[in-house]
């Protein structure tokens, strides 16, 4: 026999500690002991399963059919024993509930039915919980607490609810450690997926953009507009913004004063660099624009097939490039368009034209400012790597240290500071050297973009 009241305090705990309705406990109890009776008994057995919720008391009846003879008396009765047993009103065609007397047995597989449908239950529940719970919050950023630490995941209590944030969802290089708090970006949230229903991420682009919206008020107040957003993260990212102000100067408010918006929003990224580029709608002049500091000397846009030919200085080919590629893939996803660059030496020797419509002339390429700038930008990129070979390698032989004069100095140019793209030179430093370091699956990041 059922003990009633401990029954109920066993599912008062359950209610309390999964935050369920205890309703989907008892919907489960009585799930449990049909089945349990449709084993031990009658597959074919009709159960009725009867729960005090004030007693905790369980009663199980079967239902039978009344008729003149019986054929199966499992699920038969006949008339003359139904108006014995439940009155004289009782007809032929009518059904009749007869308790169940169980023995010790059939309560023990009750009791195992039960474990393993409550189990199913307050896993359904939780899911739909968590659902109801994170739908309103998608694609939104949410913050939490990091409970404990996988191997493949940190696990964030959000407001008692855990999501996981798997690793490969995090930037490259981030330490947590429990008890830290985490903010993160709402990627989906789902009813069925088995592996993870809240899609949580720190290396979408709508990450960066939502805490953008977060920290600055124009952007909040929709004075400014974000139209897009490029990031390898962890590293660096590009904004496309547009100011609904002619007095508002986008690039400014974002920046803030001494760069105290920005740096906000990159120490969240765990130092993050970000560049503010002017939208435009003319595609041409927003291409040039994420380009800067890059000087174009000559841009063809085929429309039709979304892709951009650009020629460059040669002195700023690197620049242009960036690291692995990185500064030609920054400014690609933010203009949603296919670009090849091509040095100027480059476009003559494969017969590319030179339409000369970008901004900067032949005259301007070929003057002493231009070239005195350049050399500028990669003489600092060279001295600082001097500085650091100095400090932190070990010394190098003659030989050794002739082969470091007689490397081309052009490598340099992609780790040049943000103070040579932007005028806001306070904000950021410069990027680091080539060291071993955290990378990302660039396939399924740019699934980002391919949307």
């Amino acid at each position: 026999m059922i003990d009633g009241a401990r029954l109920l305090e066993a599912i008062s705990e359950i209610v309390d500690e999964k935050r369920i309705d205890k309703e989907i406990i008892f919907e489960g109890i009585t799930e449990g002991f049909k089945k349990a009776y449709e084993k031990f008994f009658d597959l074919e057995a009709i159960v009725r399963v009867d729960i005090d919720q004030q007693t905790g008391q369980i009663n199980v009846f079967k239902e039978l059919k009344v008729v003149q003879h019986v054929d199966d008396e499992w699920l038969e009765i006949g008339l003359n024993e139904a108006k014995e047993k439940y009155g004289d009103n009782i007809t032929i065609g009518d059904s009749v509930y007869e308790p169940v007397a169980y023995n010790q047995e059939f309560s023990k597989l009750a009791v195992m039915q039960v474990g393993q449908i409550i189990k199913q239950k307050i896993r359904e529940g939780e899911k739909n919980k968590l659902y109801e719970e994170f739908l309103p919050k998608n694609n939104e950023i949410v913050g939490g607490t990091i409970r404990d630490i996988t191997e493949t995941a940190y696990l964030v209590d959000v407001d008692g609810s855990i999501v996981s944030i798997w690793n490969k969802k995090m930037i490259p290089g981030e330490r947590f450690e429990e008890g830290d708090i985490i903010s993160f970006y709402i990627e989906d949230v789902s009813k069925e997926n088995k592996h993870s229903q809240v899609l949580a991420t720190r290396i979408h682009p709508n990450f960066l953009m939502k805490l953008m919206e977060m920290n600055i008020p124009e952007i909040r107040d929709g004075v400014i507009e974000i139209k897009s957003v490029s990031r390898e993260p962890g590293k660096r990212a590009k904004i496309a913004v547009l100011s609904h102000d002619e007095n508002i100067d986008p690039i400014g408010a974002c920046v803030g004063a001494a760069g105290s918006r920005i740096k906000e929003v990159s120490r969240i990224l765990n130092e993050e660099k970000i560049d503010i580029v002017l939208w435009n709608p003319d595609k041409k002049t927003f291409i040039m624009n994420s380009l800067t500091p890059v000087k174009v000397i000559s841009i063809d846009f085929n429309e039709e097939n979304n892709e951009c030919f650009i020629i460059v200085p040669n002195e700023q080919l690197s620049l242009a490039i960036g690291k692995k590629g990185m500064a030609a893939r920054l400014v690609a996803n933010l203009v949603n368009t296919k670009i090849n660059i091509l040095s100027l030496d480059n476009a003559n020797l494969k017969g590319v034209e030179n339409l000369w419509n970008g901004n900067i002339t032949q005259e301007e390429l070929l003057s002493p400012d231009f070239i005195s700038n350049t050399n500028k930008r990669k003489n600092n990129s060279m001295s600082w790597q001097k500085d650091f070979q100095k400090n932190f390698e070990a010394p190098k032989s003659s030989k050794e240290e002739k082969t470091v004069e007689e490397v081309d100095e052009s490598i340099f140019l992609n780790d040049t500071s943000i103070e040579d793209i932007q005028s806001y030179s306070e904000t950021f430093g410069s990027i680091a050297v080539d060291e071993p370091e955290e990378t990302i699956d660039i396939e399924e990041y740019d699934a980002y973009y391919k949307e």
